[in-house]
C-alpha cells in the first residue's frame, strides 16, 4: 500500500530566540532513517515528531509549484467558488474551471494525490506519536497532552478527507467514507476498506473530544494546536454534522464560544496589515516561517497578492487572482474588509480582470505566515448555530458583534425568518473568510446547494448539488495498492 512506504516519523527541530517565533527548520533526518526508539526516548523527541507533522501541513510538495502544502489545497477550493477568478492563461485556471485534469478531482490527478497523501502522512505520523508516547518516563499529564495533540492532528486529517471524498454528512451519513488507520504503517500493514462516513466522523469527534479533555491552552507557539484550536476544530466538525442532525448545533455553539476565548477580534488597522503574521491577536492558529524559509513564488502570497503591494519592497509574483464584481459589491465603503483595488491593465477584452484584493500582503522578506484559524470564524459558527436553533435575536447579536467591528456603519440584521438570517450569515462567512479555507465551496456542499456563477466570471458554471464532481475520486495509487478496495469502491466521474 502506498502509505506503507511513508516514513514512520518526520522528525524536526525547534529553534527559539528571544521569545520570538522562528518555527521550523528542515525536518531531520531527511531520509527518515532514525529509529522509533531514538525518536521516542524523550519528550523532546515527541515534540520534534509533532513539529514534523506541522511541517508536512506547511511544506508538503506534490510535484507542482501550486501544490505546496495545505494552503494551496485551501486555495484550490476557494477557486472553485464564485468569488475569486483566475487569469485563464495562468495558474489556477483549471481549479477555477473545475477541469478534470491533473489539477482536479479525477483519480490520476496530482492535486488529488497531494490532498490524499498529505492527510494520510499527518494521520500516520500522529498514529506513531499516539502509540509510542505512553512509554515515556514523563508525568502522565505531560504524556496526555502530547497524545491529545496527536489525536487532534489525526482528527484534523480525517475531517479533511471525509468532507472531500464524499458528499455532505447531511446527504447520507452511512455513505462510504475513507479507510481508517489507527496504528502507524509498517511494511506488513494491509489496506483498510472505506469506512462509512458516520464511523469516520465518530473517530474524528472522539479524537478531538479526547484532545480537549487532556490539552491546555498553553503551547510553545501558534503553529501548534492547543485546547482553543481543538475546540475550534470541534466547532467546525459539529457545524458540518449539524446540517444532517440539528442536535449537533449545541455542540458547535459551545465549542465556538470556548475556542475564541482569549482571541479578540482584530482592529481595522490589523485587518489591513496584510494577513501575514501570527502576532495578530485574532489568529488562533497559523503556520509560521523564518527568514531562511521563504517559499517565494510557491507561496500562497505569490498567487493572491496583487502588484504594488504596499507592505513590501518587491513586486508581487504571479499576481494572477482577481475578485468577482458581484462579490466586491457586497462590501460597503466603510467596511474595513473593502480592500479591493482596480486591477492593472484593464481592457474590454479582459472583462474578468476588474478587481484585485490587498487582503493578503507578503512581508518584506517573503516569509509571511499562513493564517489557519481565526476567532471571527467562531463568531460566525455560533451565529449560524443560534439561527438554526431559532434563537434569531441571539444570533443577530453575535453576528453584529463581528459586523460592527469590521464596519462602523453596520446595521444589525433585520431578517424576519430563520432562512433569511442563515443566508445572511453565510454571506458574512464569505466576506470574512474568503481565500482562507475554501469557505463558499464547503458551505455550498454541506447545505447541498448548487454552485451558480455570476458577475464577471469567465468560467460560467452551474453545478447542481447532486453533481458527482462535489466528491473527489480516490487516487489511482490507492486503488491499485489497497487490496481491500475494488473498482466498486471508486467514486464515479
Amino acid at each position: 500500500m502506498k502509505r506503507n512506504n511513508i516514513a514512520i516519523l518526520c522528525a524536526g527541530v525547534l529553534l527559539f530566540a528571544s521569545c520570538k517565533k522562528d518555527f521550523l527548520e528542515e525536518v531531520k533526518p531527511a531520509a527518515g532513517t532514525i529509529t522509533e526508539d531514538v525518536i521516542f526516548d524523550s519528550k523532546l523527541g515527541v515534540d520534534n515528531a509533532l513539529t514534523g507533522i506541522y511541517y508536512i501541513m506547511r511544506n508538503y510538495v506534490s510535484g507542482q509549484q501550486n501544490m505546496y502544502g495545505w494552503k494551496t489545497v485551501q486555495l484550490n477550493f476557494d477557486m472553485r467558488g464564485n468569488d475569486l477568478i483566475s487569469d485563464p492563461s495562468n495558474w489556477w485556471l483549471y481549479e477555477n474551471n473545475w477541469t478534470d485534469n491533473t489539477y482536479g478531482r479525477i483519480t490520476t490527478a496530482a492535486r488529488n494525490a497531494q490532498i490524499w497523501n498529505l492527510c494520510y502522512k499527518v494521520i500516520n505520523n500522529a498514529n506513531a506519536v499516539i502509540k509510542n508516547t505512553p512509554n515515556l518516563s514523563e508525568a502522565q499529564a505531560t504524556k496526555d497532552q502530547l497524545i491529545g495533540e496527536a489525536r487532534a492532528l489525526r482528527g484534523w486529517g480525517y475531517f479533511q478527507l471525509a468532507r472531500i471524498y464524499q458528499f455532505a454528512f447531511a446527504k447520507d451519513s452511512t455513505a462510504p467514507g475513507v479507510p481508517i488507520y489507527t496504528e502507524p504503517a509498517t511494511p506488513a500493514s494491509t489496506g483498510s476498506p472505506r469506512a462509512p462516513l458516520n464511523v469516520v466522523y465518530n473517530l474524528i469527534t472522539s479524537d478531538l473530544e479526547n484532545a480537549v479533555a487532556t490539552m491546555t491552552t498553553t503551547r510553545v507557539d501558534k503553529y501548534r494546536f492547543n485546547k482553543n484550536v481543538v475546540q475550534g476544530l470541534l466547532a467546525e466538525v459539529y457545524q458540518e454534522m449539524a446540517t444532517g442532525n440539528t442536535a449537533y448545533w449545541a455542540k458547535a455553539i459551545s465549542n465556538a464560544q470556548a475556542a475564541r476565548t482569549g482571541f479578540p477580534l482584530m482592529s481595522a488597522t490589523d485587518y489591513k496589515a496584510g494577513f501575514n503574521s501570527v502576532a495578530v491577536n485574532e489568529w488562533m492558529w497559523g503556520l509560521q516561517f523564518n527568514a531562511s524559509q521563504s517559499l517565494s513564488f510557491a507561496s500562497f502570497f505569490g498567487y493572491i497578492e496583487p502588484t504594488n503591494t504596499p507592505n513590501t519592497s518587491f513586486k508581487a509574483r504571479y499576481n494572477d487572482i482577481y475578485v468577482n464584481t458581484s462579490f466586491v459589491n457586497l462590501f460597503s465603503a466603510t467596511d474595513a474588509r473593502n480592500v479591493f483595488k482596480a486591477a492593472p491593465s484593464q481592457s474590454a477584452s479582459l472583462p474578468w480582470k476588474k478587481w484585485v484584493t490587498t487582503k493578503f500582503q507578503d512581508n518584506a522578506t517573503q516569509t509571511g505566515d499562513f493564517v489557519m484559524m481565526r476567532s471571527a470564524e467562531m463568531y460566525l459558527i455560533e451565529a449560524e448555530g443560534l439561527a438554526q436553533n431559532n434563537l434569531l435575536d441571539s444570533a443577530k447579536n453575535v453576528l453584529f458583534t463581528l459586523q460592527k467591528q469590521r464596519d462602523p456603519s453596520a446595521v444589525k440584521s433585520g431578517a424576519a425568518t430563520k432562512a433569511a438570517l442563515v443566508n445572511e450569515i453565510l454571506v458574512e462567512r464569505r466576506k470574512e473568510l474568503y481565500a482562507e479555507m475554501g469557505v463558499q465551496y464547503f458551505d455550498l456542499k454541506r447545505y447541498q446547494q448548487p454552485l451558480v456563477r455570476d458577475g464577471n466570471q469567465w468560467s460560467v458554471l452551474n453545478i447542481p448539488a447532486t453533481d458527482n464532481r462535489w466528491r473527489w475520486q480516490l487516487p489511482q495509487t490507492e486503488m491499485d495498492a489497497n487490496k481491500a478496495l475494488t473498482a466498486a469502491d471508486q467514486n464515479p466521474l
